[in-house]
């Protein structure tokens, strides 16, 4: 289940996420984060930001043209380094339509969703 990302009520500006084509089987995700909103995040997990299990969930909205959260999207996760400002995705086919999210996936499976890219 997803739910919305954690946000405080402070002017702590989020994450940004940028994506675009590598070659035909790949994506290039590249975010950056400030000092400010890592401390938050920190705060509203009570975990270490270096513990905590980033992801990038790639959507395929080729079909559907948006994340609709009813449980019947098509994604894949990506564990990635926390240290990490990009990623490459693979397995993803040339002629689909793809966006991505950044976020925190919990043990218990649970998602937040920090930032969302655009589509390509």
């Amino acid at each position: 289940m997803e739910t919305n990302p954690p946000r405080s009520s402070t002017d702590v500006e989020g994450p940004s996420i940028r994506i675009a084509w590598k070659d035909e089987q790949s994506i290039q995700a590249e975010w950056s984060m400030t000092k400010e909103f890592e401390q938050e995040i920190e705060r509203k997990f009570a975990i270490p930001f270096a513990e905590l299990p980033f992801v990038l969930r790639l959507f395929d909205v080729t079909d559907r043209k948006e994340i609709r959260n009813d449980g019947t999207d098509l994604y894949t996760d990506f564990d990635i380094n926390h240290r990490s400002s990009e990623w490459i995705l693979y397995g993803v086919t040339q002629g689909l339509e793809y966006c991505v999210d950044l976020g925190i996936r919990m043990v218990d499976g649970r998602f937040y969703s920090l930032s969302r890219s655009q589509m390509i």
